[in-house]
């Protein structure tokens, strides 16, 4: 679906019928994939799992990222709003959130930084210094006289979800870990059933937000309506559309397309968002392609250093992004960053 709606610029085009209609075959067609992947051999679904799958994940982090700095950054109409209550909530969840990533931090220290843990206290040290780097930058007056739109509200944001891609990291070294003596939590069948449920409720909400983004990045403008009328008037004068078209459109007596002047939003790239968010959901429950088999040959998936390694990264990311957004308008001021 990806490949095939890509270009597709307004309903005009028959592949946007395919892409809101025939439900009834996308249905049947979505069931007999399901039963068709347990016919598929195990050696075709790791292979796919690495050298696919994999790869895919890594793009869908980055989009997630992205997209949680995007979000971060939208809610600068609280403070614009002349509604005092909205200033007031954003104070408070800004006070929150450093209180949360200071505590997390903290227990992070004490659970997983032991003294033989050097790894383990590098992680926690250095996301401490980053978030303290970003959350002083963001507010700092050089930043602030060309980028007002940054802030401690933002920073806190991507602060705490930083912290919490750590504390996730760290919960999912392997037993064998620095001795196994590094993560006290790895004799609890909780900590992986807990990693996978807040991996995919933060999926859920970057689908659901890159959505809605893409609805208000593709929206068709109205500004072209009297243009519209224009067109249609002239076309009615002309004898080529019946008079009655011009009361069908202004008393809705017909269900009116609104993408016949362009599509709402780009379908191509929403199949795509949702393959690579499959692909990131797939890696999540295998724990990052880390299966290991028995010797009555069943699959085992547990923790790897492999899966700790890309919230590490990941973490890294999203405050150096983060960062960067920030100190960009003043390293770049010719560029328009609005």
């Amino acid at each position: 679906m990806c490949i095939g709606m890509y270009g597709v610029k307004s309903s005009q085009d028959w592949r946007s019928g395919i892409q809101n209609g025939y439900w009834a075959f996308k249905w049947l067609a979505w069931a007999g994939l399901i039963v068709l992947a347990f016919f598929l051999p195990n050696g075709f679904i790791m292979g796919w799992g690495h050298y696919v799958n994999m790869p895919g994940a890594t793009v869908f982090i980055l989009i997630q990222l992205i997209l949680l700095i995007d979000f971060a950054y939208s809610i600068t109409w609280w403070e614009e709003s002349d509604d005092q209550r909205y200033l007031g909530l954003l104070l408070v969840l800004t006070g929150i959130s450093y209180i949360a990533t200071i505590t997390i931090t903290g227990f992070m220290y004490a659970w997983f930084g032991k003294a033989d843990c050097k790894l383990n206290q590098f992680f926690i040290t250095f996301n401490l210094i980053l978030m303290l780097l970003t959350s002083g930058i963001s507010i700092a007056p050089f930043v602030q006289e060309v980028n007002p739109k940054s802030g401690l509200a933002q920073a806190s944001m991507v602060a705490i979800y930083a912290t919490y891609l750590i504390a996730s990291a760290l919960s999912s070294e392997p037993s064998d870990s620095d001795g196994g003596v590094c993560n006290p939590m790895v004799e609890q069948g909780q900590t992986q059933t807990t990693s996978v449920l807040m991996g995919s409720l933060f999926t859920f909400l970057a689908l659901s937000y890159s959505a809605t983004r893409a609805a208000e990045t593709f929206t068709y403008s109205t500004e072209s309506e009297p243009l519209m009328g224009s067109h249609l008037n002239a076309a009615v004068e002309s004898g080529a559309l019946p008079m009655s078209s011009l009361n069908a459109r202004e008393e809705g007596k017909y269900p009116q397309d609104d993408e016949q002047d362009g599509v709402l939003y780009n379908y191509s790239f929403f199949h795509f968002v949702f393959l690579i968010a499959a692909m990131y959901l797939a890696m999540l429950i295998t724990n990052w392609d880390s299966v290991v088999f028995t010797k009555d040959d069943l699959a085992v998936v547990g923790k790897s250093m492999v899966a700790a390694w890309v919230k590490v990264v990941s973490s890294w990311l999203v405050l150096l992004i983060y960062l960067w957004t920030v100190i960009a308008p003043v390293v770049l001021p010719d560029r328009n960053w609005d």
